[in-house]
């Protein structure tokens, strides 16, 4: 009897260290971020592809991709003072590796509102594959009708606007203040980024609601 009883009880601690295991490893994968909500036909799709079954406060992970139809739209909550939405028609991918954010717009408009400026070591990038916005704390909105043409609206704060080559070093770069666009060019010619100031009464209305 004294044998069995030695024996059992290293087991019991082992399934329980087991078990709090398992539980740590969930809480260190949960979702940072979020699909708080959504209107009309928004659809997510999972690192791989595959389609994500829509539900309230989805959690989104690095790698997972949003896209909205017409008159439809996707709100996302990066963290506590960081929100998106995607205007109708849009389509973007979250990007996470721990304090380095990027959202990665493949098409379409998508409003951005960072309430708290970032910490030294954080960074929040808006891009396409050879374009980049760096955001510290600051709204506004881009539109992008492809890889090599993006437009940058600011209503507070700065951004640094920059055009990339294929691997990735900076081919220009300027910085943007509130009140003022930024037209962002490439071709096989040149790179090129314009600043405008913008009229206050042509911002649309999927970021008018917003703010």
């Amino acid at each position: 009897m004294m044998n069995r009883r030695k024996y059992q009880i290293p087991a019991i601690f082992l399934a329980m260290s087991l078990l709090l295991s398992a539980c740590g490893g969930k809480e260190n994968a949960a979702a940072t971020m979020h699909l708080f909500k959504t209107e009309g036909t928004v659809q997510v799709n999972d690192a791989k592809g595959k389609s994500v079954e829509i539900m309230e406060n989805l959690g989104l992970y690095s790698g997972y991709g949003v896209s909205t139809q017409e008159s439809s739209y996707g709100w996302i909550n990066l963290d506590d003072a960081k929100l998106a939405k995607l205007d109708e028609g849009s389509e973007a991918e979250v990007r996470k590796d721990g304090k380095l954010l990027e959202l990665h717009v493949q098409q379409g408009s998508l409003f951005f509102n960072v309430a708290k400026p970032l910490e030294e070591d954080e960074s929040m990038d808006i891009r396409t594959s050879t374009m980049m916005v760096g955001i510290r704390g600051t709204c506004g909105w881009v539109e992008v009708e492809d890889e090599n043409l993006m437009r940058v609206y600011l209503l507070r704060g700065k951004v640094v606007c920059s055009i990339l080559d294929k691997k990735g070093g900076t081919l220009v770069s300027q910085e943007l203040a509130a009140g003022e666009t930024a037209t962002m060019t490439l071709d096989e010619k040149e790179a090129s980024i314009t600043i405008a100031a913008f009229d206050a009464g042509g911002i649309p209305d999927f970021v008018t609601e917003e703010i």
